[in-house]
């Protein structure tokens, strides 16, 4: 099965530009399941109406080309390993409350 975890962001938003470096980290730890796709949503308006992006930063898990999760606001390590993790056949980490917070 193909992964790839499509990266919605805006180059004016702080909680994207912050979660850049977290989506690197997560994709380098994962670099054998998992391909990225980075989108700015305003220079790709026709891939954020495709897959129905409303705020960024927003991660979608696509396995296959289909959407199986989907991140929307700030999100950190962890809450991007407990969303996306199991459906790649991973263990997630240790249960704790995935709050989210902040969008542009």
């Amino acid at each position: 099965m193909a992964h790839v975890v499509a990266f919605f962001h805006s180059t004016t938003c702080g909680h994207s530009r912050r979660m850049d470096s977290i989506v690197d980290h997560f994709l380098r730890t994962h670099r054998e399941t998992v391909k990225v796709a980075k989108v700015e949503v305003a220079e790709r308006a026709d891939l954020a109406t495709r897959f129905n992006i409303t705020s960024a930063p927003t991660l979608i898990l696509l396995e296959d080309m289909v959407e199986v999760a989907r991140l929307e606001g700030r999100a950190t390590l962890p809450d991007i390993k407990d969303a996306f993790e199991p459906f790649l056949g991973l263990e997630a980490a240790a249960e704790q409350p995935i709050e989210l917070a902040g969008a542009c």
